[in-house]
């Protein structure tokens, strides 16, 4: 058995008060922080997916088309790298969410200019819109980012 012992003189407390607040510094830096994105709403992520929508200026229909449970890939390829691009021209980047699961919610806008069957898809995790993109499933359809064009957005990618 090994005992140590020691006499606590100032020194020696300030040293340890001292390294105290190094390692609390330390674990508040490495402490895994929160996934970025755009603060959906706290009323739930439909219905926050739908304002966010509307907070850009789109009109659409109450309800999504579609909402579902989708998984990223571990490694996009190139048509995922592009989506990614597209991302990055509106603020987002899906690079941190590879592999993980996020909401897609799918809705009809009522106010596209001149697209009657304009689409809106926003990517939500949790309570952040990550993703989204703007487009027309029409053969000579277009697909732009979530930015509406005015402000912006891309609107020479087609399908």
């Amino acid at each position: 058995m090994l005992i140590f012992t020691t006499k606590l003189n100032k020194k020696k407390l300030l040293a340890l008060v001292i390294g105290f607040f190094i390692l609390a510094g330390a674990v508040i830096l490495l402490w895994p922080h929160k996934e970025e994105g755009t603060p959906v709403s706290s009323m739930g992520s439909l219905e926050g997916a739908g304002n966010y929508l509307q907070s850009l200026g789109y009109e659409l229909e109450k309800e999504p088309v579609r909402q579902e449970d989708i998984t990223l890939p571990e490694t996009f390829d190139s048509v995922y790298e592009e989506y990614n691009s597209l991302q990055k021209e509106c603020g987002f980047d899906l690079s941190p969410y590879k592999g993980k699961n996020l909401k897609l919610y799918t809705y009809r806008l009522t106010n596209y200019p001149g697209e009657p069957e304009a689409m809106a898809d926003v990517l939500v995790k949790g309570e952040k819109v990550v993703g989204g993109s703007v487009y027309s499933a029409a053969l000579d359809g277009f697909m732009h980012g979530l930015r509406p064009v005015s402000e912006g957005g891309n609107s020479s990618s087609n399908r």
